[in-house]
């Protein structure tokens, strides 16, 4: 397997794969994600993003942020990631069908439901980005509450 090329977003690959009896369709191709293990945390991915259950973000950028030197010389010359946005599609969540809705996380437009949350491809690698430009989430700060829901 050859890695990506240089500039090119990727999804996670680190931890294990398991097979899931009851595996959710990606959102997007309606093909069977592989769930992954991330930090600990089990996630659904596909060649197109990670689907997210309900607080699995908000432990997966804290799990980052403990695992970070705090704030780095990279970190003074970072600037904000906003991906692209495509308002015309819907997508239906992989758990409950319903119908997702856009919100803006971190200047970052991601998909969520009553269920969880769908990443496009390099939306998670934004809002990692994204999160390092607040000195409060480096220091160690919890994250506010309302966050704790995604």
């Amino acid at each position: 397997m050859h890695p990506p090329p240089a500039g090119e977003d990727t999804l996670p690959q680190t931890g294990h794969k398991e097979t899931d009896p009851m595996s959710r369709n990606c959102p997007i191709s309606g093909q069977p994600m592989e769930s992954v293990k991330l930090h600990g945390v089990q996630v659904e991915v596909s060649p197109h993003g990670m689907w997210l259950d309900r607080k699995e973000l908000y432990l997966l950028t804290e799990a980052e942020r403990r695992e970070s030197d705090g704030k780095t010389w990279q970190d003074w010359f970072r600037k904000p990631v906003r991906p692209g946005v495509d308002r015309n599609r819907v997508l239906h969540c992989p758990v409950t069908g319903e119908e997702m809705k856009v919100i803006e996380y971190r200047d970052v437009f991601i998909d969520v439901s009553s269920a969880g949350v769908w990443l496009d491809v390099g939306e998670y690698e934004a809002i990692l980005n994204n999160l390092r430009l607040d000195d409060g989430y480096l220091r160690g700060v919890a994250l506010r509450l309302s966050e704790a829901q995604l």
